[in-house]
């Protein structure tokens, strides 16, 4: 089937109305040019050749309550970015069954030399799904914060377009800035002493940014794949046998050989910079 044989607006809003149904807080289209200047091996068509489209779905964030416990080892393990996993398979699988066009959902893992398959911030972007941050991930007008489901396929839909107005910073951050010289996620993590963010505003609007990646992987990956290893390598160069079993019998290797083989999830975020972010904040209160 070709794209001159139906409607192609018709055909987007069914798909992007399946993803809303089946739990996606929101959905659009990008145009997969926009991503064309990333790196060679991480464009979509380097992904999937012939992508005419990237579908980005946006939801299953952590619940309110999660928000709201001053526990981060509970952050930190708990996970419902699978939920948007799934859904990213499920949503391909049906443009590929019902419509006859090569869909992919982009992994979320990533490829040689730890680098993503795909920028989904950028992809977000493009699909109007979020708007750039000053701490790094996109943030939704409402909802703030979410996981990311990018879908590449070779089915033609027209493109939604990037969100007009910058959703970060937000009043409350500029007038912290104006006063203090720094902002919630700024003041959480700071880079200039030991965090992971720096960054300048100016005249409403973020000017600069600085983001210490090598540190943020330490802190964020605490139970992914990095973390066990090191963990392992510690304990198995260790010649005292009641430091190694320190390490082995540790509260920090017994959670994540735990998130391994009981709850499937070895990765972990802190979170902090999310948490205290206003965008999104009025999803993240309740009673």
């Amino acid at each position: 089937m070709s794209g001159d044989e139906f409607d192609t607006v018709a055909v987007k809003a069914a798909i992007l109305d399946l993803a809303l149904k089946r739990g996606a807080l929101a959905a659009g289209v990008g145009d997969p040019a926009l991503l064309e200047d990333a790196a060679p091996g991480q464009r979509p068509t380097d992904v999937l050749p012939g992508t005419k489209a990237l579908i980005v779905l946006g939801g299953s964030a952590p619940r309110a309550g999660e928000w709201h416990s001053p526990r981060p080892e509970l952050m930190e393990t708990v996970g419902t970015a699978d939920r948007m996993n799934t859904l990213g398979n499920s949503i391909a699988r049906h443009i590929e069954t019902t419509y006859g066009y090569y869909a992919l959902n982009v992994p979320t893992a990533t490829d040689h030399a730890d680098k993503a398959f795909l920028d989904f911030t950028e992809a977000a972007v493009a699909a109007g799904v979020g708007a750039r941050s000053l701490a790094g991930p996109a943030l939704h007008p409402v909802h703030g914060f979410m996981y990311l489901a990018v879908i590449l396929t070779s089915l033609p839909l027209p493109p939604d377009t990037p969100i007009a107005d910058p959703v970060c910073p937000a009043p409350s951050c500029v007038e912290m800035w104006d006063s203090v010289g720094t902002t919630p996620c700024l003041s959480t993590c700071p880079i200039d002493a030991g965090g992971c963010l720096g960054g300048e505003l100016s005249g409403g609007r973020v000017v600069s940014r600085r983001y210490d990646r090598d540190r943020c992987e330490r802190r964020v990956y605490h139970y992914w794949v990095p973390g066990y290893q090191a963990a392992l390598e510690r304990a198995l160069n260790e010649d005292d046998p009641d430091r190694r079993k320190m390490v082995l019998y540790g509260s920090f290797f017994t959670r994540t050989m735990w998130s391994i083989t009981y709850s499937n999830v070895s990765q972990g975020q802190c979170f902090e910079c999310m948490r205290v972010c206003p965008v999104g904040s009025e999803e993240r209160a309740l009673l």
